[in-house]
């Protein structure tokens, strides 16, 4: 039932977001809007080299994890100065495999039973403005992405090895648009946001549709699903890369002021 009203969500999301979107906040209303949601997250991707691939889910039995985050949206009614919104994510999830075949990462031989684990926090800060037309509303900016990433893989045997594999170190800066439509008449508000970036080995890209609806004069929970992935090459092997991916669904409340 949850995946039939994501499909239908998204299939409404992207019939309509050719139109911009709307700036769905009260003007009778402050300048500041704090938001917390529920995402029900699926960790993925691999680990490449010239030796083997690993399957984060299918070779080290990953699964999905429930996590919290938090967002901060802050106006204001200076034409020259951005608006900023802030959000953040902290996902620690860990897993135990069956090593059937031999995989190789960072140079490190790993075989039979493998515990894993994946530390993975991101704060993204976007620097945006708004182009608005009645109820249509169309957001483009920056996104000051920094990602906090560590995944450990250890042998459970005596003596077994053990990797420690870290993601960008760096403050990514990443395009961001973002698409709002205001259906008042039902209090309802259609979103679609984006960040894209490509620049040699490495690669960002998260994406969101929403499905806001206004329960009270400040108040609006929310519906929608996530996506979130980057690629990076490893700094101390240059034929290794990783790929790693953390999406699904989500429940929000925002509440402003």
């Amino acid at each position: 039932m949850i995946k039939l009203k994501l499909i239908f969500l998204i299939s409404v999301v992207l019939a309509t977001n050719i139109f911009a979107s709307y700036k769905y906040d009260d003007p009778t209303l402050g300048n500041i809007a704090l938001e917390a949601g529920i995402w029900q997250n699926s960790v993925g991707g691999t680990i490449s080299n010239n030796r083997s691939t690993t399957d984060i889910q299918k070779d080290l039995n990953f699964d999905q994890e429930v996590i919290t985050y938090f967002g901060m949206d802050l106006k204001n009614d200076i034409d020259w100065l951005p608006n900023i919104y802030i959000n953040y994510f902290l996902l620690n999830s860990s897993a135990d495999s069956v090593l059937t075949d031999i995989k190789y990462v960072d140079n490190v031989r790993f075989s039979g039973d493998v515990s894993s684990s994946i530390d993975y926090a991101e704060t993204n800060m976007i620097l945006y403005g708004f182009l608005q037309q009645g109820p249509f509303e169309f957001d483009m900016g920056l996104n000051l992405k920094y990602i906090d990433f560590e995944q450990k893989l250890t042998e459970n045997r005596t003596n077994g090895n053990k990797v420690i594999i870290n993601g960008p170190t760096d403050i990514i800066p990443v395009p961001y648009l973002a698409l709002k439509i205001d259906l008042y008449f039902i209090d309802t508000v259609l979103k679609a946001q984006t960040s894209l970036f490509s620049i040699g080995n490495t690669q960002i890209q998260d994406y969101a549709y929403s499905l806001n609806y206004r329960v009270m004069r400040n108040m609006y929970l929310s519906y929608g699903y996530r996506y979130n992935s980057f690629k990076a090459t490893n700094q101390d092997n240059d034929y290794e890369k990783y790929n790693i991916t953390a999406s699904g669904s989500y429940i929000s409340c925002k509440i402003m002021f």
